[in-house]
């Protein structure tokens, strides 16, 4: 059941003049609560089996290094010897290789590397070896160890180092990239990213993200709006307003870059409009008409070349082969599938994306090629915007019918499932003032780490 709360505004000071101008952030009232099936707040520190922080994973892992934990595991004798020893908070964990991933993960039991190979411990599989993250692992043949960080970020050909406990029995100690008491460090090389399973562990959270999020819209006279929201912090940090209009009724918009937006009217002809300033003031060229035919009510940009719309439920992809296209450098549309019943339509990534519908379910999609796409539910209900936008980290931001912009913050945007998705429905951008009849944000502005 949703819940009406009373929320804050994140206007930042100075902001409340030109919020008034362009008619965020003055009226006052309720906001909606919205949540996915399972919400997760942003907390400081991790309990067993729950959401846990890359830095958090790192710093549970260094703990036994600095304590000099011993491997305590000999399957060799009968019985088998297993010893066990606590982690900072005193939960005991077995000392040996996956216990000390388990135990940095904060999982509520210490999973052999069969059990990790089973998905006991709710991972999924990182789909190449650069995009390793700290906190990540290495899962070998009857070994696995913790990911810490790229030797040389410029060139992961010369491996990462990591937190691992190898053995044999009483013969090796936790180790890092620091330095351990016995002279040993954690390493792993290329070879070992690339030719074994590597896995993200499904409750592990970025620490921050950073970047800025660039958000075109439409106001309800035609005039154009440029908004900036800082990604770490959730704070508008800027609007300004067009004072001419685009001279059309949109119905369809995509942000193609920094200056670049592509949109379409309620005659179905296409536009290009080439933004000429957007700091302190917004102004921009006179749109220029690319195409006519473009029925679609929904566009979308990935940032890598592909244009995706959306008319009466029908997806197409077009490649948008320059910055800023002609007719000619859009090619034509490729027929991907139908059934997309969708209120809104946004790219977390290349061939990937997401939307919200009228019955409040969050989707998203891997698109390959026509006819071979993969839909997947990351939460059933509650999920009522009537614009959604992805600038990249797994940002999500959300306007409700109401005015207000939400944001989350989705560990993993590629896994299929929506239980990792941060609220922060206590601290939106804004609860009320975004009157924009179409908003768009460019592509990859909004890194994580």
């Amino acid at each position: 059941m949703r819940t009406h709360i009373p929320m804050r505004s994140r206007l930042i000071s100075g902001m409340l003049g030109l919020a008034v101008a362009v008619g965020l952030g003055v009226s006052a009232g309720v906001a909606t609560e919205l949540t996915t099936a399972t919400p997760q707040a942003a907390q400081a520190a991790s309990t067993e089996g729950g959401y846990i922080k890359r830095s958090e994973v790192l710093a549970r892992a260094q703990n036994w290094v600095d304590r000099g934990i011993i491997y305590g595991t000999n399957e060799d004798v009968e019985p088998p010897i297993l010893e066990f020893t606590t982690d900072a908070q005193g939960k005991d964990y077995r000392q040996d290789c996956s216990g000390l991933v388990s135990m940095a993960w904060h999982l509520t039991s210490s999973p052999t590397t069969v059990g990790f190979a089973a998905g006991s411990a709710n991972t999924s599989s990182v789909s190449s070896p650069d995009a390793m993250l700290p906190a990540d692992a290495v899962l070998f043949d009857g070994h696995i160890e913790l990911f810490a960080e790229w030797k040389n970020p410029s060139d992961h050909t010369q491996g990462a180092w990591s937190y691992s406990l190898n053995g044999p029995y009483h013969a090796d100690w936790a180790k890092g990239p620091t330095v351990n008491s016995h002279g040993d460090t954690g390493t792993l090389s290329w070879s070992d990213i690339v030719n074994n399973r590597r896995l993200r562990y499904n409750k592990i959270l970025d620490d921050t993200v950073s970047g800025t999020a660039n958000i075109y819209g439409v106001l309800p006279d035609g005039r154009l709006t440029f908004s900036t929201i800082d990604a770490a912090s959730g704070n508008r940090t800027k609007t300004v307003v067009s004072t001419t209009s685009i001279g059309f009724t949109p119905k369809a918009m995509a942000t193609l870059n920094f200056n670049t937006i592509l949109m379409t009217d309620t005659a179905s002809n296409l536009y290009r409009i080439d933004v000429i300033a957007n700091n302190t003031s917004l102004v921009y060229n006179a749109p220029v008409k690319l195409a006519s035919g473009w029925t679609h009510e929904l566009l979308t940009y990935d940032g890598n070349s592909h244009l995706f719309g959306i008319s009466n439920g029908t997806l197409r992809r077009y490649t948008v082969s320059v910055a800023k296209p002609a007719a000619a450098n859009i090619s034509t549309g490729q027929l991907i599938g139908t059934g997309f019943a969708l209120n809104n339509l946004a790219a977390t990534a290349s061939n990937w994306l997401i939307g919200t519908t009228s019955a409040g379910r969050l989707l998203s999609y891997k698109i390959d090629s026509a006819g071979n796409w993969t839909g997947n539910t990351l939460a059933t209900d509650h999920w009522f915007f009537d614009a959604f936008l992805s600038p990249g980290a797994g940002v999500y931001y959300g306007k409700t019918p109401a005015g207000g912009m939400y944001r989350y913050l989705d560990a993993d945007p590629f896994d299929s499932t929506g239980t990792d998705i941060q609220t922060y429905t206590t601290d939106p951008v804004d609860t009320t003032g975004w009157t924009q009849t179409l908003l768009s944000a460019q592509p990859y502005t909004i890194s994580g780490s």
